[in-house]
């Protein structure tokens, strides 16, 4: 989605008409924040699968169906 410079006024334009002068930069504060705090949660989810599937690859299998080799014995 491309939106360029006369959407972007109309947009603006509208806001303004719809919101006032007086709310809009509370408004958008809000908008900004919420959008950092998204891209955050965002970013945290995905470090956290980078991780789950890096420790998944590193584990050995743990259903093994022979028992491991016994000591040899000492003389």
């Amino acid at each position: 989605m491309n939106l360029g410079p006369f959407e972007l006024i109309v947009i603006i334009v509208l806001l303004l008409l719809v919101v006032g002068p007086a709310a809009l930069p509370r408004i958008t504060r809000n908008m900004g924040k919420s959008l950092g705090a998204f891209k955050r949660g965002v970013r945290d989810v995905d470090l956290r699968e980078e991780i789950r599937g890096t420790l998944e690859r590193e584990e050995p299998p743990q259903d093994s169906a022979e028992p491991p080799p016994p000591p040899p014995e000492q003389p």
